[in-house]
């Protein structure tokens, strides 16, 4: 099993080169059949590195250049449970969004598909890898390609600006996450995690060096996760942007943004920070809940659909870093659940929206859309967020309870009031729609199944993902490729027992009622008159200058980039002493 990490980052990118080679060759049919037959060969072969990473994490050394007394020369793939269930979820949604192509972009060539598996197979490598440098290549692989996604309707001012944005901002963030490896490789030596980690932890106390750098890394991740005050470029990009960049946005790099911030502190800065893992911690919750809070007030403001979407993005965003902000092996658990959860709900919105234009399915899309977004019990989504709840309850941070409430319910009752309107004005079918709705179904009902099957896996794959002494161990032992942690039993028959320990991973009868209050709410807010709702939405100054902070300028982008990385940078390292 030590030679299958690489191929679902070889496979997609081979085949995309050849895509592209055979430009204006190939008829629209056959490219969007091979394009799907990669996307779902990726998937499943990451299912059964997924399968293999329950009972061994499998390590891949390329050319044999193995550790030697604990020091490596050589580049590693290093696959665990929650990198693998990482690269299963990026397959899902570039399939689902290459599914989507052929009725939602101009149909002539092969760039878009292209496109779309250069993305699959960057976070392939992203989730994978155990080099520090390597997750920057293949994270700036999948913004290069989705920056080219998102300018594609060239004749599209609003694209063309949006692209733009996001072509600078990204940029930025990757000067930022660049300028803190090299500072890291000045000091270790090393490019490799675990590597990095060790010695890192042998050298005592964090000086003003390792700050600086665990300081531009980390807000190098949180801009390409779009959080505020970072998320400026998101909301143009995925406004205009086609509908299967769209999905990209809502499954794959924001969520993986905040899957860095984890990777990178677990695996360099897990033994050296740990000592102030608690101001580490609040940095982590308030950026989250603040994003959340806001952007859920702003998704109810919001004029268009897309636009709309593009705020539950920042919103949701926020929720995921929340549990990865408790730092603890129940957060990361907890944010494994809730965000398949709600990626899937996202893409499920996104078919919605695609749908509109009298639609009465669409209308019901978007409704059901809305309450998973809420956070029905037992969706993913529900199960995920009553685990974050308990998570930073635990960890002191209860606080954040409410304001993650506050924020589901907002985005929840913006995404149910579009469906209701659309229900309302509906008078026909859109032709051709029945691939979205099917596509939009299939995935809430995957939202129901992940959240009676993943939170007993996800806690055992939480705990192992925060072991810092064992990973490293694992990594720099220099034993074989594939080191054993334990034996798994067989996945047939284990459903009861997984099914059975929902309660001790999160939904909890406490949870439930939270969670249950929660979609009623949103229900009835989404069913308030529009006076009403002026007050909840702010659409009186406050909104107004908050949309007018919004209005695109990639200057204020570029500006809110600074101050948001000189107010982490500034508490962290009065907090870090």
């Amino acid at each position: 099993m030590a030679s299958l990490p690489p191929f679902p980052v070889a496979v997609p990118l081979i085949v995309a080169a050849g895509l592209l080679a055979l430009n204006g060759v190939l008829p629209r049919r056959v490219v969007d059949a091979v394009a799907l037959v990669t996307g779902v060969t990726v998937v499943i072969v990451a299912a059964v590195l997924l399968h293999q990473a329950g009972g061994h994490t499998v390590i891949t050394w390329f050319g044999g250049w193995t550790p030697q007394h604990g020091t490596t020369i050589g580049v590693s793939f290093v696959v665990d449970q929650i990198g693998a269930g990482g690269v299963v979820l990026a397959g899902v949604v570039i399939t689902v969004a290459l599914a989507m192509t052929r009725r939602t972009v101009d149909p002539e060539g092969t760039l878009v598909h292209a496109l779309l598996l250069v993305v699959l197979g960057g976070a392939a490598g992203f989730c994978l890898t155990g080099d520090l440098f390597n997750m920057f290549v293949f994270f700036e692989l999948m913004a290069v390609a989705t920056i080219g996604l998102a300018a594609y309707q060239s004749d599209d001012l609003a694209a063309l600006r949006g692209a733009l944005n996001f072509a600078i901002t990204n940029s930025i963030g990757a000067f930022a996450v660049l300028s803190g490896i090299a500072l890291l490789y000045g000091r270790t030596g090393t490019l490799n995690l675990a590597q990095i980690g060790r010695r890192l932890a042998a050298s005592g106390n964090p000086d003003r060096l390792v700050i600086v750098a665990f300081t531009l890394i980390l807000v190098g991740f949180l801009i390409k996760a779009a959080v505020v005050p970072f998320h400026f470029w998101l909301i143009d990009a995925a406004s205009s942007a086609p509908l299967p960049l769209a999905m990209v946005f809502a499954g794959v790099l924001d969520l993986l943004g905040v899957y860095g911030v984890a990777r990178v502190y677990w695996t360099c800065f897990g033994g050296d920070l740990r000592p102030h893992a608690a101001a580490i911690r609040t940095v982590l919750i308030v950026v989250g809940s603040v994003s959340a809070i806001l952007a859920g007030g702003l998704s109810m403001n919001a004029h268009q659909p897309r636009r709309m979407v593009a705020f539950v993005m920042v919103s949701h965003t926020g929720i995921l870093l929340v549990a990865v902000g408790v730092l603890s092996g129940p957060g990361v658990a907890a944010f494994a659940v809730y965000a398949v959860g709600d990626s899937f709900a996202k893409l499920a919105l996104l078919c919605g929206v695609g749908l509109l234009g009298g639609s009465r399915r669409a209308g019901w899309l978007i409704v059901a859309s809305g309450v998973a977004l809420a956070g029905l019990p037992p969706l993913a989504t529900g199960v995920g967020k009553a685990a974050i709840d308990t998570a930073a309850t635990r960890a002191g941070a209860g606080w954040a309870v409410p304001i993650l409430v506050l924020a589901s319910v907002l985005t929840g009752s913006a995404a149910i009031r579009v469906g209701l309107d659309t229900l309302r004005s509906a008078s026909g079918r859109v032709a051709g729609g029945g691939v979205l709705w099917t596509a939009g179904g299939s995935l809430l009902s995957a939202s129901l199944a992940a959240g009676l099957l993943l939170p007993g896996w996800a806690a055992r794959a939480g705990q192992r993902f925060v072991d810092v002494g064992r990973y490293q161990a694992l990594v720099l032992g220099g034993g074989p490729s594939s080191v054993a942690v334990g034996r798994v039993p067989a996945v047939v028959g284990r459903v009861p027992a997984v099914v059975g320990r929902v309660p001790a991973a999160g939904l909890t009868s406490g949870g439930t009622v939270v969670d249950l209050s929660a979609v009623a709410v949103a229900i009835l807010l989404a069913a308030l008159p529009d006076s009403a709702r002026r007050v909840v939405a702010g659409k009186g100054r406050m909104g107004a200058t908050l949309r007018a902070l919004h209005s695109g300028s990639i200057a204020d982008s570029a500006v809110w980039v600074t101050v948001g990385t000189a107010l982490i940078g500034v508490v962290l390292a009065a907090s870090i002493r």
